[in-house]
């Protein structure tokens, strides 16, 4: 019989591998890309580049190891591109404060509640998507106690996790008269944060994985052979898990091709050539999803699956001639 102790450390070692692989690849890759992408496009910035100034926001992010830390990096990249702002944790149909930047006393954020249901925090918490608005359609209250901005108006961005609006960032130009608030960085700073909260929650899941990969093969090893023919199929409560993982990890790879080659996807969703423009990229996440799901659920291949939702708009001929299915 095999030795099941080192066909566990040889698994382990392998799927560790791997992932750290990815994860050192991809956090190169939103780095470089803001580098490329974003040179000279920011408004505002003092004594560096608007580009070095994200970059630097992004990477305090990308090298925080907890949730915790990686919230309160977001919150201090974001005083380069805000006067003042906060960071509300969404629970049901109320967002409770967390902490905050800039503000004449950033503690009491701690005790202020939005209604999730009403206005401004509505409004983003349905669409997902970051919204300006007059300060007071996010919370009466809020303008009450902190102040409203000098030009009135605020932005609130959610923080997208696992397609649900886990917290809500309000940022705005501050009190003193001059402009404060660049949209675009901020835009891009809480998405990559959102994408990297993400990421890391499948880099924790690994052990999990690993154990049930484990156990497959002692089950295996230990079966007749005409089981090993013809192994029996899997609980599905387990086979269920392992394809929601999959199709997130899937959808994970995808949006991060999309969030920096805006303009290529619109250009190859036009010319129905999308593969052509994008074919590094997708060529590198199809082979790093494969590496880690490609044996595991082979019946559904859900990474053609997000290209064609998230880059065709579900239009498969938009991805070209080129692509094989």
């Amino acid at each position: 019989m095999p030795d099941l102790s080192r066909i566990r450390e040889k698994i382990e070692a392998i799927v560790s591998e791997t992932a750290e692989q990815h994860f050192a690849h991809l956090r190169d890759s939103m780095r470089r890309r803001l580098s490329e992408e974003l040179n000279g496009d920011l408004s505002h910035a003092t004594g560096a580049s608007p580009t070095d100034l994200l970059n630097a926001a992004v990477a305090s992010v990308q090298d925080a190891t907890s949730q915790t830390d990686i919230l309160k990096a977001l919150l201090e990249g974001s005083t380069q591109f805000s006067r003042r702002s906060a960071l509300f944790v969404v629970r049901a149909s109320t967002a409770t404060g967390w902490q905050a930047r800039g503000f004449a006393d950033d503690d009491a954020i701690k005790i202020i509640t939005v209604d999730c249901a009403a206005g401004l925090a509505a409004r983003v918490v349905e669409s997902h998507t970051p919204s300006g608005a007059a300060a007071e359609e996010f919370d009466s209250r809020f303008v009450q106690r902190f102040g409203a901005p000098s030009d009135g108006n605020v932005l609130l961005l959610p923080l997208v996790i696992k397609s649900k609006v886990a917290a809500l960032v309000y940022a705005d130009g501050g009190s003193d008269g001059a402009p404060g608030l660049d949209r675009s960085a901020m835009e891009l700073l809480i998405r990559t944060t959102g994408l990297w909260l993400e990421l890391l929650s499948f880099r924790k899941s690994i052990p999990t994985e690993t154990a049930h990969t484990e156990n497959q093969a002692a089950t295996a090893a230990a079966a007749p052979a005409a089981a090993v023919a013809k192994p029996a199929a899997a609980p599905a409560p387990v086979e269920d898990e392992v394809h929601i993982k999959a199709k997130r990890f899937a959808k994970l790879l995808v949006e991060e091709i999309k969030l920096y080659n805006h303009e290529k996807v619109a250009e190859g969703r036009n010319h129905k050539d999308l593969y052509d423009r994008l074919k590094d990229d997708i060529d590198k996440s199809r082979a790093t999803y494969d590496h880690r799901y490609g044996q595991t659920v082979s019946d559904v291949d859900y990474f053609t699956l997000e290209l064609v939702r998230i880059l065709g708009d579900n239009d498969r001929a938009s991805l070209g001639a080129n692509f094989r299915w």
